[in-house]
């Protein structure tokens, strides 16, 4: 009926038009039409009325929406913030963590930061500091350098206030772009050390010395600063044991790196994620001390895993150690990953080269750090195939691929069935098969689950308890049906639990489908602890209300890495 009216009231007044053009302009009078809805006769036309044309002033973008990414290029949808206040973001961003419990978290972490999304309601442009200017801030704690640049460079001078101006100058600080950070950085004298350091590093030695010591004569002297900008002055160097700095900050690594000289390793050693990946780009600081800091921004997701597989092809081992890197390894310590390395990288043989790998994940897996050896040795896995040779070490094959999120580990899995020894690897191998598996409304497999729960055994109750939480918490949030019976296992745990605010918001944001105060909370819930002390029913709502906003690959991948970080 719609439809027909539409084309009738569209013919009319085409024939309207056609009439009005085909009479003389002297002979044009008002004409009466007809109503093509009604099909009663309508007022003549008068041509004396005024015809009113109102004109709407498009309204300017609103600056806080700008982001480096989009929905077609990683981003988050760009109705993001649908239904979040801004007041809610302007709380919330700041509680974000600065080293994310997880990778999955800091992934999804920094998606959210760097989507271009239509601003949240009440963001208003004027506001100090801005929402763009939050979301620097939290880019550079979690030590993404190249995110505040971009999102910098993207961002208009009206909304650019002082937080992303500083976070921009600590990322160029930290990268070697001190040229950079000297022209940029504020002349008002509220950043001497940062003076010290451009006048040296321009050559105005005399400005230099005074600056320095003016800084000599303070109360609180940065002693490791001064140390360096000695150096820069032409005076000799101190001891490196003399070097005290118990805070290492991105100048400190400029004025160090500017010297050519070593962090001290006190401070490395409790650094954030972001130095740690400067300390392991620093070719002036000892390797072990790379090595180890390098380990770590891997870990936090700061360092790329290829820039470590770099850092380990500079290490050197004596030839004893290369002829046997499967025994050598387990006496190498922190550098028994870097020597299975390049062991396998150098080795021809696709079958020892795969026991050289499967020794380096089963080191991993015994620190806790099965999917970061999985990420490094990612491309020597890529190359393997399963083989009669590897049926001792598919299970672990098949873990490893499973902390990657690949779905080949169905191969490894089926070669560890045919070894008659490998019942009790498949059985602990259970609950991440089936996270990779779980669909909403799907029933577990109760005899898989029996035989996993009988696994427990002999494990301290508590320890336990706290895995079968994890297990059944994060089937539960992804969909899968779990018996009522199963759940009692976990009732001797100690009474704990996330937030209440921040419960409540995961859970009201999840059920209005508002995705980004969803991701907010749930990512301010899991904070910065490991996921092997998140208490279980904050890390299984987490999972839950990221798989209710549309996130569910996010949030499987979360339950994959909780299992592994408590040892499942």
């Amino acid at each position: 009926m719609t439809s027909c009216r539409a084309k009738a009231k569209a013919a009319g007044l085409m024939a309207a038009a056609a009439l009005v053009c085909a009479v003389p302009a002297h002979a044009q009078a008002p004409l009466s039409t007809f109503d093509p809805d009604t099909m009663e006769l309508a007022e003549p036309a008068n041509p004396a009325r005024e015809i009113e044309v109102k004109v709407d002033d498009l309204k300017a973008p609103n600056a806080e929406s700008v982001g480096t990414l989009d929905q077609a290029h990683g981003g988050l949808p760009p109705t993001l913030w649908a239904g979040t206040k801004a007041m809610v973001v302007r709380k919330l961003v700041p509680m974000l963590p600065g080293t994310p419990s997880s990778l999955a978290a800091r992934n999804l972490q920094r998606r959210l930061l760097l989507t271009a999304a239509t601003a949240p309601e009440g963001a208003v442009a004027g506001d100090r500091p801005s929402l763009v200017d939050l979301r620097a801030e939290r880019l550079a704690a979690m030590g993404d350098n190249d995110g505040v640049v971009q999102l910098s460079a993207m961002a208009p001078q009206v909304v650019e206030g002082s937080v992303m101006r500083r976070v921009k100058l600590d990322a160029q600080l930290l990268t070697g772009r001190t040229d950079a950070a000297c022209a940029e950085f504020p002349k008002d004298g509220s950043q001497p050390r940062l003076a010290v350091l451009c006048n040296y590093l321009a050559g105005r030695t005399l400005e230099g010395n005074l600056g320095l010591d003016l800084l000599r004569e303070r109360k609180e002297v940065d002693a490791g600063f001064v140390a360096a900008a000695e150096v820069l002055a032409g005076l000799p160097p101190i001891p490196a044991d003399k070097i005290v700095v118990d805070d290492i900050t991105p100048l400190h690594v400029a004025a160090f790196g500017a010297a050519k000289l070593p962090l001290p390793a006190n401070g490395v050693a409790k650094a954030s994620a972001p130095v740690a990946k400067a300390v392991a780009m620093s070719f002036a600081t000892p390797f072990d001390t790379r090595l180890a800091a390098g380990e770590r921004a891997e870990a936090a997701g700061v360092l790329s895993a290829e820039q470590l597989r770099k850092l380990y092809l500079e290490a050197t081992f004596a030839p004893d150690e290369l002829a046997a890197p499967l025994v050598k390894a387990e006496e190498a310590g922190l550098h028994g990953r870097a020597l299975l390395f390049r062991a396998a990288t150098d080795q021809p043989d696709p079958l020892i080269r795969a026991h050289f790998v499967a020794k380096a994940l089963e080191l991993g897996a015994a620190k806790g750090q099965l999917a970061g050896a999985a990420r490094v040795f990612s491309p020597l896995l890529a190359q393997l195939q399963p083989d009669p040779a590897l049926i001792t070490v598919a299970p672990t094959f098949a873990r490893a691929a499973i902390a990657l999120g690949q779905a080949d580990h169905a191969k490894w899995l089926e070669l560890a069935r045919t070894d008659p020894a490998a019942g009790g690897a498949l059985v602990r191998l259970w609950p991440l098969s089936a996270v990779m598996a779980a669909e909403p409304g799907q029933a577990v497999d109760l005899q898989a689950l029996s035989a996993w729960r009988d696994s427990l055994n002999g494990l301290p109750p508590e320890l336990a308890a706290r895995r079968s939480a994890v297990v059944l918490g994060t089937l539960a949030a992804l969909g899968a049906k779990l018996p009522d019976v199963f759940w009692l296992d976990a009732l001797s745990l100690p009474a704990q639990g996330p937030r209440p605010a921040l419960f409540a918001l995961v859970q009201s944001a999840a059920l209005d489908a508002r995705m980004g105060t969803t991701v907010l909370a749930a990512l301010a819930m899991l904070g910065e602890q490991p996921l092997d002390s998140v208490d279980p029913i904050s890390l299984t709502e987490a999972i839950s209300a990221l798989t209710v906003v549309g996130l569910g690959q996010d949030a499987r991948k979360l339950a994959v890495e909780a299992m592994l970080a408590n040892g499942i």
